[in-house]
């Protein structure tokens, strides 16, 4: 059994509206970016996970799932249990506070790209 998280931020789809908009270029750039900053999740999650072996923080992954959507999560089979505990075990969670920890600067950080594509748009 592995553990996946998908995170919905309000909103995402009036940008991903406005994003629609913009030319091929510019929407790889913000592409770009986010990509980018969930691999630094991933980088993070791997950091926050308990180890033993470091069979856990192996696992982790961050992959795309089309334009704008990612997944983070791992693969080992007890990932579930160590993010989210068991009776006998209190929960260690380190996919769903890397996504806490991070979500600031990736919000920053696309934001800052959606930004400079808007520049670059009104300039060209």
């Amino acid at each position: 059994m592995s553990i996946e998280m998908q995170v919905n931020v309000h909103g995402i789809f009036e940008l991903q509206h406005k994003l629609n908009r913009l030319d091929e270029t510019i929407r790889g750039l913000v592409q770009d970016t986010l990509s980018t900053e969930v691999d630094g999740l991933r980088t993070l999650a791997q950091g926050l996970a308990p180890r033993r072996t470091g069979y856990l923080a192996r696992t982790v992954f961050a992959e795309s799932l089309g334009e704008w959507s990612f997944k983070l999560g791992a693969r080992a089979p007890y990932s579930f249990f160590v993010e989210f505990g068991t009776r006998f075990m209190q929960a260690r969670r380190f996919l769903s506070r890397a996504v806490e920890l991070g979500m600031v600067g990736l919000v920053q950080r696309v934001n800052m790209a959606i930004r400079e594509a808007v520049v670059r748009t009104r300039a060209s």
